[in-house]
Parts: structure tokens; sequence; C-alpha cells
């Protein structure tokens, strides 16, 4: 099936959405009539991995498709692509293993920004953390914080762009934090089937204060009651944008695509606690590469 791109500029985040519609809306129609559900492999980060249910319980079935989802850290998961794993779709915590994945010729179109998120502080009350006092005591060589791995996950590379910019105000404290968070990266605690990692950690007493994303944080709650959290002040915060690759042109994958990027898939991305990508606020070029 051939692929009809719309070469036309747009406002930056809805870009490559725009390029890419008639595409989809082409392939879509075309594979609309098809008698059997059509398996759709997804390799999808773990912090979209309610965004990947819902659209395998609400849009799959509609759409002819049957979800098959693995879920992992982005850079993993790009590295498996690039070694030969073939999922027809990848959703990535960021843009820019997508970005990737497009320069190196795997994907079918331009990658796609779907989703934005925020980061989030967690911390143990008894810790004194807020908003205010958030960088001094980040530079307090007590607290034990404890990040994702940068790369593997765009949870830490995030992490890693906070304290960039803590560095940029205090010359010298972003190599510290970095090296004290990476002192823990190995710290683990027994969890409960289905129990948020995090929790367990803060559970055992093992850690005192996390960076997170904000959309994860239902879940973290649910499972750690007593710790506080608040949004990185936007200052700090990098905005994350979560991106879409489309590596085959299977016809059930790209009615997928459309649908997460159509209002009833905007609809799902803010219930899963992200940011539409029709709301204000800041996004796109902050995102780590």
């Amino acid at each position: 099936m051939p692929h009809y791109i719309a070469m036309i500029t747009f406002p930056r985040i809805t870009a490559s959405a725009a390029r890419i519609g008639l595409t989809l809306l082409m392939c879509a129609a075309a594979g609309a009539a098809e008698a059997q559900p059509e398996t759709v492999e997804i390799f999808s980060a773990g912090s979209l991995r309610g965004v990947v249910n819902g659209l395998a319980a609400e849009a799959a079935p509609g759409l002819g498709v049957e979800v098959q989802a693995t879920f992992g850290g982005s850079g993993l998961l790009r590295e498996r692509i690039e070694k030969g794993a073939t999922p027809d779709l990848f959703l990535s915590a960021d843009l820019a293993s997508p970005r990737k994945l497009e320069a190196a010729g795997h994907t079918v179109v331009p990658a796609l920004a779907i989703a934005r998120n925020r980061m989030c502080i967690v911390t143990r009350p008894a810790a004194n953390v807020s908003a205010d006092n958030l960088i001094e005591r980040l530079l307090d060589g007590r607290l034990r914080v404890k990040t994702s791995t940068p790369v593997a996950d765009p949870a830490g590379d995030y992490a890693w762009a906070i304290f960039d910019r803590i560095d940029a105000l205090h010359p010298g404290s972003g190599a510290m934090l970095k090296d004290r968070a990476q002192s823990l990266w190995s710290v683990t605690a027994p969890a409960q089937p289905g129990q948020h990692p995090y929790a367990a950690l803060f559970a055992a007493g093992l850690i005192d204060l996390s960076i997170t994303y904000c959309s994860g944080l239902r879940a973290l709650e649910k499972d750690a009651p007593g710790i506080v959290s608040f949004p990185v002040p936007a200052a700090l915060d990098p905005h994350p944008v979560d991106g879409l690759a489309i590596l085959t042109s299977k016809p059930g994958a790209l009615r997928l695509a459309l649908y997460l990027l159509s209002d009833k898939g905007q609809a799902l991305v803010a219930r899963e606690g992200l940011v539409p990508l029709g709301e204000p606020g800041n996004a796109g070029n902050a995102a780590p590469r």
C-alpha cells in the first residue's frame, strides 16, 4: 500500500500529526472491512500502561484489532527494536526514542507527540520537603534521593534535567545530585505482588524522596498512603512529552494510532493523568535527548 504524507507546516506540537493524517485515514478506511481481528503488537513505556490498556479495552474491539502489549523502559525497548524486534507501534515516555528510530529508518511515518506529562516529587513527611524548600533539601547530603536510570528510562533523563537546572542556579550541585542518585540505583526492597516498587522502598525506610511522573502518583499513593507529593516547580520541570513511533503499515496499527490522536484518544490520555496535546502548557522543546 502506498504511503501518502501531506507536506504542510503546522504549529509544533501538532505538526507531525497533521503530516500523517491523510495516511492514517486512508489506511484506516482500507482496513475497516477486514473480517478477522488483526493482532497489533505494541511496545510501551510502563508509564503509558494505562493508555495502552485503555486502547485495548475501549478502542481495539471496534477497530477490528487485538492488542498484544509489552511494557518496559523506553530506552530498553528502543534498543530491542534497533536490534531486530518488530512491534507495530512503540509508545515512549519521550520523543527522543521515537525520533531515533525514525532517523534510523525504522518508522513508516514521522515520530508523533501523543501526550504530555509533568514531574512530581514524592517524599516521606518526616523529610520536611516542600515546593518552597525543594532545592535546599535536595542539596542536603543526608537526603536519600531515588531516580530511574537515565537512557534506559526517560524518567531518569527527566530527573537529570531537573538536576541540571539546579546546577545552573548552584554550580557544581548537579554532579553531586547525580552521584547520590546513582548510589541508590541498586537499592531494592521486597514488594507485594502488584505493589509499586517505590512504595516498597518507602515502606522499608530505604529512601526519603523520589522524582517520578505525576501521572503515576495515583498508583504510588495507593500503595504508600502516607507519602507527600507535589509537582516539581515549573522553572525546574523539563515538561515531558510522550511520543509514538509507527513501525509498520499494518492497517490495525494505523487505526489505533489515529484513535490515540482523536478526541476520544486524548480523553483517554487525560483519564490516565497525562496532559492532552490540546491543553496549554510548555512542551516539545524540553524533552530530553
